[in-house]
Formats: C-alpha cells, structure tokens, sequence
C-alpha cells in the first residue's frame, strides 16, 4: 500500500505502475519505420462468395511506425484494439477500422500502421468425374496499410496447380514417331498472386483462385479416382505450359478484372527433371504501382 495526496492506493492501481516507454527519452532519437508484432494466433470469421461463414485461424502481423523522440509503444494495445472485431466477418472495412485505432491505442500519434492476416481457406472441391467433393485449403491473406489518411487494401492468394512441359512433350512425340516410348515430365506448380483492391471495390478471394484455376486450366485436387485421374491426364495433354505460358495467361485474366487496381504474380514450377525451380514474375505496370518481388 502506498499513502498519498488522495489517500491510500493499491501497488497494482494502474495510475501508479511505472510506464518507462513514456517516462523516458530513447538513447537515440531516431525514426523507425515499423515496430510492432507478429505470429499473432486470433480466430476470425470470414464470409464465403459460396455462402455461409468460415471460423478460421489467422497468423497476424501489426505494426506502427515510431517517432524519434518516443521509446517504445504498448505492444498489448495492438492486441487489445483486436478484440471487439474477432466476432465479426474480416472485411476491408474492418481492417481500416482497426488501423484508424492504432492512432490513438499505442498513445504514439502514428502517421503510418500496417497489419496482415495469413490464413488458409478451404474450399470444397469436386472430382472432374466421380464428383466426389473434398476440402482443399489454400493459403490466403489479407493486409491493409493507413499511411496518414490514406489506406490501401491486398489480398493474397496461393494456388497450387499442374504443368506439363512442352519441350519434353515434343520429345517424347518424336520419340514415339521413331517406334520407342517417353513420358512427359510433370511438375507441382504454383501461383503467387497479391492484389490490391481499391475500397470502393470488392473481390472475393474464391474468384481470385477461380481465375488463375481457369487461367492453367491443369487444377489439382484433394481426392481422385481413377475415372477423375484420367480426365486430368487428358487435360494436362491438351494444356502443356512453360512458366511463361502459365503467367501470361494468368496475367491475361487479371487485366480482364475491372475490380483490380494493382498486382504482382510470381509463378514457379518445381521442375522434375532439373535440381532447379522454373520461376516467372510480372505486375501490372501501372503508374506507382507494384515493382519487384518484395511485395510477395
């Protein structure tokens, strides 16, 4: 107990807790950019283009930049300005919502916040002709920035799919033309892909895998039988791609999407035949906007 002015207070009383972060002065008074955390687990709801709602789990990251006369900001208070939105649907809205809070919760007076949600998205998926239907979970994300008054808004998508490589394809034509026999070699490939989406507009992350799904054409699935895997096969023959067909092609349906402001697309296929990845990036091209791979 401690005796005062205004009576006796309680060592645990709040008002009176040593706050060293605003008590004193940095040794160095310099800018930094982010300071915050990360591998932040928090449950979510998050509305499907299908119907019905998703409690799901989100990896997040939060950060705020720090001015240089300040020595630190209050990590819990960018865990507490989460607490009211966990049962609500994750929107855009929301998240700009809770970086407008950043403002006054870290007691820093921030011009610039950031926070992502990594997540994985099931989505039931139907054999091509069992139509057996299976969950397949696709990594996802959202992420939303507030630099003063201006916010943008990302979303993430990662799809696996499948491709053939036509160079080996012609070889075993030729192989076959010549009375012997090859197999074309297949790889597990992927899409990378971050949006950014104005406010004002909206896209689903189920749309985003349904372009670059149709995009490849060559889709993987969580459950064949042998009926389905044969359909797949003859797919695969009619769509052999490099990286470069398979990101122009996904390039192709993004500048289709009147939705999307802004992207950048990293695809790689792991190649079955070499040690090494086959990788091919693009963005958009538009004034200020995505340039290299950092953003991915």
């Amino acid at each position: 107990m401690i005796a005062g002015k205004k009576g006796v207070k309680k060592l645990s009383d709040i008002n009176i807790l040593p706050d060293i972060q605003h008590e004193l002065k940095p040794e160095f008074e310099l800018y930094i950019n982010q300071v915050g955390v990360e591998n932040v687990k928090v449950p979510f709801l998050l509305d499907s283009l299908y119907g019905g709602t998703h409690s799901l789990i989100a990896n997040v990251e939060m950060t705020t930049d720090l001015r240089d006369n300040i020595k630190g900001i209050s990590m819990s208070m960018l865990l507490r300005s989460l607490i009211k939105y966990l049962d609500k649907p994750l929107k855009h809205e929301t998240i700009k919502q809770i970086l407008e809070e950043f403002k006054t919760a870290v007691e820093t007076n921030s011009d610039h916040s950031f926070i992502k949600f990594d997540f994985e998205l099931p989505i039931n998926k139907k054999a091509p002709k069992s139509n057996m239907v299976f969950p397949q979970f696709y990594k996802c994300g959202f992420s939303g920035k507030l630099d003063h008054d201006e916010f943008r808004f990302f979303s993430k998508v990662l799809v696996q799919y499948q491709s053939y490589c036509p160079c080996s394809a012609s070889l075993c034509n030729h192989l076959k033309e010549n009375g012997s026999n090859g197999f074309p070699h297949a790889q597990r490939s992927f899409c990378d892909l971050l949006v950014e989406v104005k406010p004002e507009n909206v896209i689903w992350l189920e749309t985003l895998i349904e372009l670059i799904e149709n995009a490849v054409s060559n889709r993987v699935y969580p459950l064949l039988r042998r009926m389905d895997e044969q359909i797949v096969a003859k797919i695969a023959a009619e769509n052999p791609q490099f990286v470069e067909d398979s990101i122009r092609r996904i390039c192709n349906s993004l500048n289709q999407e009147e939705s999307i402001h802004d992207y950048i697309v990293k695809c790689y296929h792991e190649e079955s035949l070499h040690t090494s990845n086959a990788i091919a990036i693009a963005w958009k091209g538009i004034d200020k906007g995505f340039r290299g791979t950092h953003y991915l």
